[in-house]
């Protein structure tokens, strides 16, 4: 009895291991290349040949902080407006990483003054072969819209596509919808994208933001992108 029961128990784990090994997710690019397990990273596009490569995240601890220094990062976009708490408080884990925004966005639409911004600042970045990133806290809502937007605009997904790669990504981007109108939004940067007028109402892209003066201390989160940006170096 005892030799039969260890057969059925051996049995029953390799049908378990094989369903595992053949049912499991397909190796995906980004988990091969986030040496710290950096919170919530993602691939979001890389050129191997260039050396570009751009990641979304979420809040930085010190380890995150290290991993992204590790994967060559050497500027990054926070949506939060926490760069002091994260990036500031954790220098000593990758001198070389520039913050190159710092603001705590809201949930209203892009606008175009912002895309503009974050496009010349992508595609310098493309154009040197840098590896950058960009985060909120999470790394769902904020991080998932522009990453909709950076893949219609520079791989021509379709805005359905962008919307269920985003959630995918986002592990907390569907259960916890405090970012309204973001289907929407992302539906509306897509007609931005390609020049069509837009049907998403207020959840268009307006071409500017209400005037503000340039900030001179960007780590101090008003919204302004470093003079490194500003100046396109």
């Amino acid at each position: 009895m005892k030799i039969a029961g260890i057969v059925v128990a051996m049995l029953i784990g390799t049908l378990v291991l094989g369903y595992s090994f053949i049912s499991r997710p397909r190796p995906i690019l980004e988990n091969r290349v986030n040496p710290d397990g950096v919170n919530n990273l993602h691939l979001v596009d890389a050129d191997p040949m260039t050396g570009f490569a751009i990641y979304r995240l979420g809040d930085p601890g010190p380890a995150d902080v290290r991993g992204l220094c590790a994967l060559g990062v050497s500027e990054i976009v926070v949506l939060s407006g926490s760069a002091l708490d994260y990036e500031v408080a954790h220098r000593d884990e990758c001198p070389q990483l520039e913050i190159v925004y710092n603001v705590e966005d809201d949930l209203t639409p892009l606008t175009g003054e912002w895309l503009g911004f974050f496009d010349a600042w992508v595609e310098r970045a493309r154009r040197d072969g840098r590896k950058i990133a960009f985060r909120c806290s999470c790394g769902c809502h904020r991080t998932g819209r522009l990453a909709a937007y950076y893949q219609m605009k520079y791989k021509g997904l379709d805005a359905n596509a962008a919307w269920h790669l985003a959630l995918s990504r986002g592990w907390i981007m569907e259960a916890v919808d405090y970012f309204g109108g973001l289907q929407e939004q992302i539906i509306a940067l897509h007609e931005y994208i390609h020049g069509q007028p837009c049907s998403q109402g207020e959840y268009c892209v307006q071409e500017e933001a209400i005037a503000q003066e340039r900030c001179q201390a960007p780590l101090e989160g008003c919204g302004w992108p470093s003079e490194l940006v500003a100046q396109g170096n």
